[in-house]
């Protein structure tokens, strides 16, 4: 077998360059820019968004489609989902070392991640695990320590004092999202006080995406956390400080289009500047541009006017 080549590239025509010298794109979606894909077509972001996840797609039908030539481009990221994908199409494991009910759960928790509790299953408490992993940054060296640990995970497993870890993690990284709380804001654009008890609030998604006054949360946060914050309004911007990133979302696609319509989100991207993107749900900042508190906090006021701005027609009685 061939050694594993990863670039990591924030540049949309470093990766076409890749793609034209034989490296296979994983993921390599740049907002407005495109996304660029080989002969694989593995991205599922912006206009790719018709196309299943792609650790989904290497897994069941792709797997050791590049095992003979493992070169490939990435940008962002090591998530699982994209991870996953190379392992799969360099064949770093066997084959049946990839559990159908492990890869559908990373599709899932990628693609639709709200009201998923992955303490509730053995695949989870893996997934779990793996996002867990420290270090993992938007690097070739974040990229090769992801592999590593996603082949680790897939061969060994895990032991019972090490899933009693994962928990006790997991339970942590939902109370420290909880306090990275910024502000709540309303469609006039005031901040709201915060519920006493966020945790105990129903995910705001759906028909209860209208049944409080918060409409935009904005959070800086070490960990992920949409899975708590979207309890308290149905748009999120979260800044990440590490990787100096905004990132914006809804908890789903009805919910995303009922607020924005259709295609959710990528209605807002062009609003937001050039090179934002991602999907109807989330999206973030252009990549390799350093973002910091008040992009974010500025993000987030965006969001509150073109909520405003839908919402004033069918509010007032005199709009044409």
């Amino acid at each position: 077998m061939s050694a594993l080549e990863i670039v990591h590239t924030h540049e949309y025509d470093e990766a076409v360059r890749r793609r034209d010298a034989g490296f296979e794109p994983v993921e390599c979606a740049f907002g407005q820019y495109g996304s660029v894909l080989g002969p694989l077509c593995l991205d599922h972001h912006g206009t790719e968004s018709h196309r299943e996840g792609v650790a989904l797609r290497a897994c069941r039908d792709l797997y050791g489609a590049r095992a003979s030539d493992p070169r490939f481009v990435v940008t962002g990221t090591p998530d699982a989902d994209a991870v996953l994908a190379i392992v799969a199409l360099a064949g770093l494991v066997p084959r049946e070392r990839l559990r159908p009910e492990f890869y559908e759960l990373v599709d899932r928790h990628d693609v639709d991640p709200i009201g998923l509790d992955m303490l509730e299953s053995g695949p989870g408490e893996e997934l779990a695990w793996f996002n867990q992993r420290s270090e993992l940054f938007q690097t070739e060296a974040g990229f090769h320590k992801a592999i590593g640990h996603m082949v680790d995970l897939l061969r060994r497993g895990l032991d019972d004092e090490t899933r009693r870890q994962v928990h006790k993690m997991e339970l942590n990284r939902r109370k420290k999202a909880l306090g990275g709380i910024v502000a709540l804001y309303d469609l006039q654009d005031r901040a709201l006080p915060l519920p006493a008890d966020p945790a105990s609030q129903p995910l705001r998604r759906g028909a209860a995406a209208h049944a409080g006054p918060g409409v935009v949360l904005l959070v800086k946060s070490t960990v992920w956390g949409f899975d708590q914050w979207y309890r308290l309004a149905p748009v999120v911007v979260s800044y990440a400080e590490r990787m100096a990133k905004t990132t914006a979302g809804c908890p789903d696609v009805e919910t995303a289009e009922a607020l924005f319509g259709r295609g959710g989100l990528m209605n807002v991207w062009p609003a937001l500047g050039r090179g934002w993107g991602g999907r109807a749900t989330i999206g973030g900042s252009p990549r390799g541009v350093r973002q910091r508190v008040s992009d974010a906090e500025a993000t987030a006021h965006v969001l509150v006017r073109t909520l405003a701005s839908r919402a004033s027609p069918r509010s007032s009685p005199s709009a044409p």
